[in-house]
């Protein structure tokens, strides 16, 4: 069994295939495409969505929707924002992205967009120049060194600053200039390759960046990219990206403010489909992506159980991904066969506490822990419509049963056949697996 789900492969042109579009989110894709279609002037539109559920997936999908739209075709552009924060500056990241478009067209054409490109990245390197003071380190320094230096010093500040305001001056129209002529011919570009459709520009992964290189990006797309023609699309976590603005600004600034000056529309990519909760889903799919081939996986009331916690506490996809590979390093221990499936539901269960609740698996196993606080702290002792929660319902008895002193097991075997042979300490025994290990 694999330890991890493989990343999916989309193919560019699959769209919202039944084999790719597990969250049944194609209806959302149409009507965010036929959105972007209306968007004639350009704005930049933001799909929030928790880390793990699956913002990446759905946007590759939705790439290969729109692209194949054998009526209405859109162009878009893909930028990994996180893959490339190591860069200074993100303008010539994301021109270079725009410049992929013209890689077929002729050499005046490619030269035409490079020396407009150069133009503003020559005006946004005068604009980032400061002064810098070399220090020496590594010894001592008296005061007397100190007063020696301090006029020469200071001459060559003078000197540099003079320098720096005078050569900001001559170039400040130049600079404007340039910027101008840049949002023009790249209106003009838009409408040149847009086939009468916006250019969908999608920036993905924007929170997880550095937060320099992620505020200036969303600054530059703001002040040089936002034209008509070109809709940014920006893929990413809404409070992520908030804590990157307090980081910067200092927790003081109003972040939600900050973010409507460059963010027109927001959109939460949606979790639920019809009554079941996406992760019940998401679990038999896991599952077959994990299973070698050939591979037979004995635990159905342990998928089962999980998919009632996927449903009853909205877990992210990457919360259930850990919780899967944690039961496929219990399975490939050669421990997880032997076991009947009661026990297989107790391990699922410690798994998920490992994954939501990792320090109450150290009680368990430490036995500094009741069944009644155990239901409280991992919020099951009481659920609404305990029918559609049967697997959660049948768990509170093992576990009561196994944490229960000899002469109240016996009390609970006499009044239910079920606990008849089931041995106790299940519960310690796979907290003590689990506690040696950490994904």
């Amino acid at each position: 069994m694999k330890l991890y789900i493989p990343e999916p492969v989309i193919a560019h042109d699959e769209g919202f295939s039944e084999k790719a579009d597990i969250f049944q989110r194609k209806p959302f894709g149409e009507r965010l495409a036929n959105l972007v279609r209306s968007c004639k002037d350009g704005i930049v539109i933001a799909l929030d969505a928790q880390w793990g559920e699956g913002k990446s997936t759905f946007i590759k999908m939705w790439r290969g929707h729109i692209g194949q739209d054998a009526e209405n075709p859109i162009k878009s552009l893909y930028f990994d924002a996180f893959a490339n924060d190591y860069q200074k500056d993100p303008f010539l990241a994301l021109a270079g992205e725009l410049y992929e478009l013209v890689t077929d067209e002729k050499e005046e054409k490619k030269k035409e967009f490079k020396d407009k490109a150069k133009g503003v990245a020559k005006s946004l390197a005068r604009g980032a120049v400061k002064i810098a003071v070399r220090t020496i380190s590594g010894g001592i320094v008296d005061g007397s060194m100190i007063d020696s230096a301090e006029k020469d010093v200071s001459d060559l500040f003078a000197d540099q600053v003079d320098s720096i305001i005078a050569d900001k001056l001559e170039n400040a129209k130049k600079d404007k200039l340039a910027i101008e002529n840049f949002r023009g011919y790249l209106e003009k570009f838009a409408h040149d390759h847009g086939n009468g459709s916006p250019i969908v520009f999608i920036i993905d992964e924007l929170d997880r960046c550095r937060p320099d290189f992620a505020l200036d990006m969303l600054e530059q797309i703001k002040h040089l990219f936002s034209v008509k023609g070109i809709v940014f699309l920006l893929v990413l976590n809404r409070v992520s990206l908030e804590e990157i603005i307090k980081v910067r600004y200092g927790y003081g600034v109003n972040a939600s403010q900050y973010l409507q000056k460059f963010i027109y529309l927001w959109l939460n990519l949606p979790k639920n489909s019809g009554y079941y909760y996406h992760g019940a889903q998401y679990n038999d799919y896991l599952l077959r992506q994990m299973l070698e081939d050939g591979e037979q996986y004995y635990g159905e009331g342990a998928v089962k159980l999980l998919s009632d916690f996927s449903r009853l506490k909205g877990l992210s996809c990457r919360q259930i991904e850990r919780i899967f590979s944690y039961l496929a390093i219990i399975y490939n221990f050669g421990l997880f066969n032997r076991l009947d499936s009661d026990h297989k539901m107790i391990i699922a269960f410690v798994c998920y506490l490992k994954v939501l609740n990792p320090q109450i698996v150290e009680k368990i196993f430490l036995k500094n822990i009741e069944s009644r606080e155990l239901f409280e702290v991992s919020d099951i002792l009481f659920i609404k419509n305990d029918k559609d929660y049967s697997h959660i319902t049948y768990l509170r008895r093992m576990v009561e049963y196994d944490l229960s002193d000899e002469v109240n097991r016996e009390n609970m075997r006499m009044h239910n056949a079920q606990l008849q042979g089931l041995p106790s300490n299940m519960l310690r025994k796979a907290c003590e697996w689990l506690s040696i290990m950490s994904i």
